[in-house]
């Protein structure tokens, strides 16, 4: 199957024809947070503040890159645990992103949440922070610097590869996909 090609941040007409299971390729700018900055954010929307970055329509990728190595931008950039940042999401969907992108499952609740607020979640291959990193072609921390890894940064990524694990029809690949290959005994 071929990959459909995306440019960031993503339009809201293209969502909507997204499916389970299709491949993507992803060249544009990007916003990253995990565990440290979600919080952050989320204690901010709790006290109807706005995040220090504008993340309406945005793509957030749950990533804590690496130090670059010389002339590089970014070094690892693999994917962290999606089901651990559930807790934030709500937050980041109250500042208007358009999508999330981790790895593994999400819970029902969230999937269901998800598609009710018209969010894609696209999945990232664990094991494969090298090469996601390779993808990266700038990188500027634009909050919370004393994070570390877990700033906030602006990605510039090219031809970066994630597969749709949960459409705006509530598809879930992490439910779908076993049901194709199990086997009934």
């Amino acid at each position: 199957m071929s990959a459909t090609w995306l440019k960031l941040p993503l339009e809201p007409l293209v969502l909507r024809d997204l499916k389970v299971g299709q491949w993507v390729n992803l060249s544009g700018s990007l916003y990253t947070a995990r565990d440290a900055a979600l919080k952050q954010i989320f204690d901010l929307e709790a006290d109807n503040k706005q995040p220090p970055v504008d993340l309406k329509g945005q793509l957030i990728y749950f990533v804590g890159p690496t130090p670059p190595a010389p002339g590089e931008s970014v070094g690892s950039a693999g994917p962290t645990t999606s089901r651990r940042m559930e807790h934030f999401i709500p937050a980041l969907i109250e500042a208007g992103v358009s999508g999330i992108m981790g790895k593994g499952p999400l819970s029902q609740s969230t999937v269901k949440e998800l598609q009710r607020k018209g969010i894609i979640y696209l999945a990232a291959a664990g094991g494969a922070g090298a090469f996601y990193g390779s993808k990266v072609r700038g990188a500027t921390i634009t909050a919370y610097e004393e994070l570390g890894p877990e700033a906030i940064y602006c990605m510039h990524i090219e031809n970066f590869p994630a597969v749709v694990a949960i459409d705006l029809e509530g598809g879930d690949l992490f439910e779908q996909g076993p049901k194709t290959y199990r086997k009934e005994t």
